[in-house]
């Protein structure tokens, strides 16, 4: 049949028929084509949500596979990659054998490229909706990104990435909450010189928002991507770049400027001076040796005191929920190398360069706290109950006088 032949209530009936579901489909792709394969398909994105055992990779995929109306294989392994197992409907191509061996649907050469063909016109197919039924497509986005991200992760081929890739929304720094964009949108906006495409990643808007990692990047009225689920920051860390613009956190921003604040003029006249940076830079990393990698003096903050870098922030967030436990203190310290980042110019840090000398014990602890408020910002730090015992300490030694 041809596709604009067959009526909505018809594919609603196959659907459920199918599917085995009393829902309805939330997308139709009745897909023929005679090059580089004989096929003609339809397939369906369900409307609900997908259950909890649909999540898994172990979960059987919902396409069978024909050729001249004869089923060789219901629920076909290989017919579409494992990231698209919530895709429903079937196959018809006649370029298939009728004698295709359960190996020859698993390795067969032909089977690859079917599913090379479908992939990609499925990958077409949503990203046209996306442009053309933005409402709908953003709530099967809610639904279902989880498998798009999925399929950025397991796709060994990097044009098919970036295909996947071209589906993914975030919001932005630049744009009002709840509004999402899309990588080629924020590309389209890129300031002059940009080669970075930024991301942050962070449980809310708001702490997105209050971040000291994006400060400077604020200031400079660069766009920032907003990641708000875990597993985000992964996913683009796989992607790396995207149309040959590197995909960038900007806590890795931060940690790979190269510019060395030790001037008394790039440092500013409501900083500390040099003299007194340095020798603050030097007691800290005497003092922090054992939790502190190195110690750096840094122009991109305003508002807040300090901020801790690491070499690959993703990674080290994920390897610490991972196998945290597996290590003491000392440990994950020497593995994180963390650099801590001070602000000249924030009170705090004017303060503390005085108590260095004035009150050791006090300025000790008023360090102390500053290093782990901004593990806890980095999110370094796995259970912020383990700094309240120097907080106890830092209040007690305060109020000696009062």
């Amino acid at each position: 049949m041809e596709p604009k032949s067959v009526k909505l209530e018809e594919h609603v009936e196959f659907y459920r028929y199918i599917s085995n579901s009393n829902d309805q489909p939330r997308f139709v792709l009745h897909y023929r084509t005679d090059a580089p394969l004989s096929i003609k398909s339809v397939l369906y994105f369900p409307e609900t949500k997908p259950g909890l055992f649909e999540m898994s990779r172990e979960t059987e995929v919902g396409v069978s596979l024909y050729t001249r109306r004869i089923l060789i294989k219901a629920k076909a392994e290989n017919i579409l990659p494992k990231w698209l197992r919530f895709v429903k409907g079937v196959v018809d191509s006649e370029d298939i054998p009728l004698n295709l061996s359960r190996e020859l649907l698993q390795n067969s050469p032909l089977i690859n490229k079917l599913r090379n063909v479908l992939t990609t016109r499925i990958l077409k197919f949503l990203q046209d909706r996306s442009k053309r039924d933005v409402e709908n497509y953003l709530a099967f986005y809610k639904d279902y990104s989880l498998f798009i991200k999925e399929g950025i992760v397991t796709t060994q081929d990097v044009h098919e990435k970036e295909e996947i890739a071209k589906l993914l929304r975030y919001e932005s720094s630049e744009q009002e909450a709840g509004t999402l964009i899309t990588l080629p949108e924020y590309i389209e906006k890129l300031g002059e010189g940009q080669k970075d495409i930024y991301y942050l990643c962070a449980p809310s808007r708001a702490l997105a928002l209050s971040s000291p990692y994006l400060e400077a990047l604020r200031e400079r009225k660069v766009q920032v991507l907003f990641c708000y689920e875990p597993h985000d920051e992964l996913i683009l860390l796989q992607l790396r770049s995207f149309q040959n613009f590197n995909l960038t956190s900007v806590e890795k921003e931060m940690r790979q400027d190269k510019e060395e604040d030790k001037s008394g003029q790039i440092l500013g006249p409501d900083s500390l001076p040099s003299s007194d940076a340095d020798k603050l830079v030097s007691w800290i990393e005497e003092k922090m040796k054992n939790k502190v990698h190195s110690v750096k003096i840094t122009t991109k903050l305003d508002s807040h005191p300090c901020v801790v870098t690491v070499e690959e922030m993703a990674a080290a967030r994920h390897f610490l929920k991972t196998q945290s436990q597996n290590l003491n203190e000392e440990q994950r310290f020497s593995l994180l190398q963390p650099r801590l980042e001070i602000n000249p110019k924030h009170p705090v840090i004017k303060k503390l360069a005085s108590l260095s000398s004035s009150n050791p014990a006090l300025a000790e602890l008023v360090v102390q706290q500053l290093f782990s408020n901004a593990m806890v910002v980095a999110g370094l730090v796995e259970d912020p109950r383990t700094i309240l015992g120097n907080i106890n300490e830092l209040l007690t030694l305060a109020l000696e006088k009062h």
